[in-house]
């Protein structure tokens, strides 16, 4: 009796281990397939979508190449990319529709607080324009900045003093490969364990809810307005056919793109500098479908913010949060929330989607966030 109790607690875990991988491999993505999305809105609104921050080999630890970048963006159905070259605009001589992506050149400055991103200027910054007062030199280049991974534990931003940036890069898809290989480490060994099996399960296994990015979010919008984008900063390896979807800029405009490179792309630089964007990992499921309306009312102090998820049928498996100041002021389950709050009190949105275990069951993880200022 002895010797079979011992050959189950051996055989156990094996057993466990075949049925965790098996369901890893077969694990599909996305795992929900809404109706699809037209580029003009229910709502007279047009979406486009892109992803931000990406490095080519003009940048010195950049191995991918534009027309690899292009053929990734056309397979992922995306509309404009802007890569972020390392202290340079060398990708501006490749600005321009190609493929029928919409390529906008910006850089990644780096200064002894750490990095950001600069936004439409022509020429980059000279290195004595670096040392302090970068943000007030972009803006004179008639240009904007966003905190590039403002929480990365190997390149975090610690300028508390220079504020006159435009925005912050809310979630980093390489901030998360950063954090997974910090003690304990076991999400980083899963994720490279599985990888080879299913790229995406691996990627997917990356992701933690962005607490520290949120804190500082809101750190921020004490102090003045700013608006978000998410990063993929891409290098060229992992390929950015595998990566270029983790997660997507969501921009919506009053007006549609016409195929003419200078006027879209300030179509597309406005919205962002704007905030008229959301944020979402669409290789778990598309977020083309995502609205957010905010209404003043024109009787009292309040507005109304309602979010929702059209043409999603599966309701249940979406979960809505609310933020302001840093606490959860609201909570919702299946496909849209609505609330009043204090008028110019800014919230985040965000929606959870529930996706199925490795073991058993289903877990919720961050799927869509946006910002209402």
């Amino acid at each position: 009796m002895k010797g079979i109790i011992t050959k189950i607690v051996i055989a156990l875990p094996v057993i466990l281990f075949v049925y965790c991988t098996m369901r890893i491999i077969f694990y599909d993505f996305p795992v929900y397939t809404p109706r699809p999305a037209s580029t003009k809105r229910s709502d007279g609104t047009y979406h486009y979508k892109g992803a931000i921050h990406i490095h080519t080999n003009f940048s010195h630890d950049g191995t991918g190449t534009i027309p690899q970048l292009l053929l990734a963006a056309s397979k992922a159905e995306l509309n404009f990319v802007i890569t972020t070259d390392h202290n340079n605009l060398d990708a501006k001589e490749y600005e321009g529709y190609k493929q029928g992506i919409l390529l906008i050149a910006a850089t990644e400055v780096s200064t002894p607080a750490g990095h950001f991103l600069a936004f439409d200027i022509d020429e980059p910054l000279r290195e004595s324009e670096k040392s302090d007062y970068y943000f007030k030199r972009v803006k004179e280049k008639g240009g904007f900045s966003i905190i590039a991974h403002p929480t990365s534990p190997t390149n975090p931003w610690t300028d508390k003093k220079n504020l006159d940036f435009e925005g912050i890069e809310l979630i980093n898809m390489k901030t998360y490969l950063e954090n997974s290989f910090r003690p304990p480490f076991l999400r980083g060994l899963i994720s490279t364990m599985y990888t080879p099996l299913n790229f995406k399960w691996g990627m997917m296994n990356l992701l933690t809810y962005p607490e520290k990015e949120v804190e500082f979010l809101f750190d921020t919008l004490a102090i003045h307005p700013v608006t978000i984008i998410c990063g993929i900063d891409a290098h060229g390896k992992p390929s950015y056919d595998r990566v270029i979807d983790s997660c997507i800029n969501h921009i919506i405009t009053d007006t549609p793109l016409k195929n003419s490179p200078e006027s879209d792309r300030k179509i597309i630089i406005s919205a962002i500098r704007n905030g008229s964007a959301y944020l979402a990992y669409d290789f778990i499921a598309s977020a083309d479908n995502f609205y957010i309306y905010a209404g003043q009312s024109s009787i009292s102090s309040l507005r109304t913010i309602k979010a929702e998820v059209k043409d999603f049928d599966k309701r249940d498996m979406l979960r809505f949060r609310v933020y302001s100041k840093k606490r959860m002021i609201a909570e919702q389950k299946g496909e849209s929330i609505t609330l009043k709050i204090p008028s110019f009190e800014p919230v985040l949105v965000q929606v959870f989607i529930e996706v199925p275990s490795i073991f058993f069951g289903n877990t919720e993880l961050l799927w869509i966030t946006a910002l209402v200022l």
